[in-house]
């Protein structure tokens, strides 16, 4: 590019050709951005897919990493990110029109933002919507119900990420320079390894927010007793630990609600993939943590909702 980027857009792929075009078309026609795209060990055709697309879209760069995961695919884009913020794209995911504009414009007002996030809109693979992203954070929605525009959480930022899933990784956008000065995502996690670095981001400056929905999530249906279940539980009790102290410090009931919310995206996964007595239980268990009304709905509309009701679907979180 003959002149220096605006934003660098990260999109980590591996075998993701049946998506990555969708992602790279929902990144818009701005010519103030780069996209970098990190192939990360894939074996689908994206190799040759991003040769192609990089002959007739200057703003492409493929990039290549090792094939470790995510984490590290992102890794390599923050390292070799031309602009000086970044933004995050999963190959599944899509951007709404107008999301690029409007975070740009809420880094300008605040340029000591450590990064922004946006609400997203959440759909199952068989295309069903799903609660918002901000619409499954009571406690958050509640403090900021009459925000319709961009702004600045308070002091309290890391506490509240911490209690509540609010930041999805697709919504992102972040200093560079902060982001290589923490080193980037932690690539010793693997699972959650998103989540412990907003938190550490929070920790060194503001966090911003746009409370519209500006991203589109695939929610994937995954068996609540698998090996990936059980290792993204394990990587999240891991990151909850590890920021229980200072959370607590800015809310002494972050910790709590943060238990709470953990069990309640456990049940998520387990409605998603139809089990529906394992879901209310959590969500018993999620109610018993921090006694909030509705969970209690949720619990009940897992065991008595209709076999094959399409608002099954209606699940909280992945």
């Amino acid at each position: 590019m003959s002149t220096t980027p605006r934003l660098s857009v990260i999109i980590p792929a591996r075998n993701a050709i049946r998506w990555l075009p969708g992602a790279i078309a929902s990144v818009g026609g701005r010519a103030d951005i780069e996209i970098l795209v990190v192939d990360d060990g894939s074996t689908d055709g994206t190799a040759d897919y991003l040769r192609g697309i990089a002959r007739s879209d200057r703003r492409v760069r493929p990039l290549v990493s090792t094939g470790e995961g995510a984490a590290a695919a992102r890794n390599v884009g923050i390292a070799a990110a031309l602009a000086p913020l970044v933004a995050f794209l999963d190959a599944d995911d899509r951007w709404r029109r107008g999301k690029i504009a409007a975070q740009l414009e809420l880094h300008r007002l605040h340029p000591e933002l450590a990064f922004s996030f946006t609400d997203h809109r959440r759909f199952a693979e068989d295309g069903a919507a799903l609660a918002t992203g901000l619409g499954r954070c009571a406690a958050f929605s509640a403090r900021h119900a009459m925000r319709r525009e961009g702004f600045v959480l308070d002091r309290g930022a890391q506490a509240q990420i911490y209690a509540e899933p609010l930041v999805a990784t697709s919504t992102v956008m972040a200093s560079t320079a902060l982001l290589r000065a923490v080193g980037g995502f932690n690539e010793q996690l693997r699972r959650a390894e998103d989540w412990d670095l907003w938190l550490h981001l929070a920790a060194c400056g503001p966090v911003g927010c746009l409370p519209k929905p500006l991203a589109d999530r695939l929610v994937r249906v995954m068996d609540p007793d698998g090996h990936e279940a059980l290792l993204r539980r394990a990587a999240r009790r891991q990151v909850a630990e590890a920021y229980a102290a200072p959370a607590r410090l800015l809310d002494e009931d972050a910790p709590r609600a943060c238990r709470s919310n953990l069990l309640a995206l456990d049940a998520d996964g387990a409605a998603l993939a139809g089990h529906r007595v394992q879901a209310a239980l959590l969500r018993l268990s999620a109610f018993a943590s921090q006694p909030r009304r509705d969970a209690v709905r949720a619990g009940a509309w897992d065991l008595f909702r209709p076999r094959g009701h399409q608002a099954a679907l209606e699940a909280r979180g992945s």
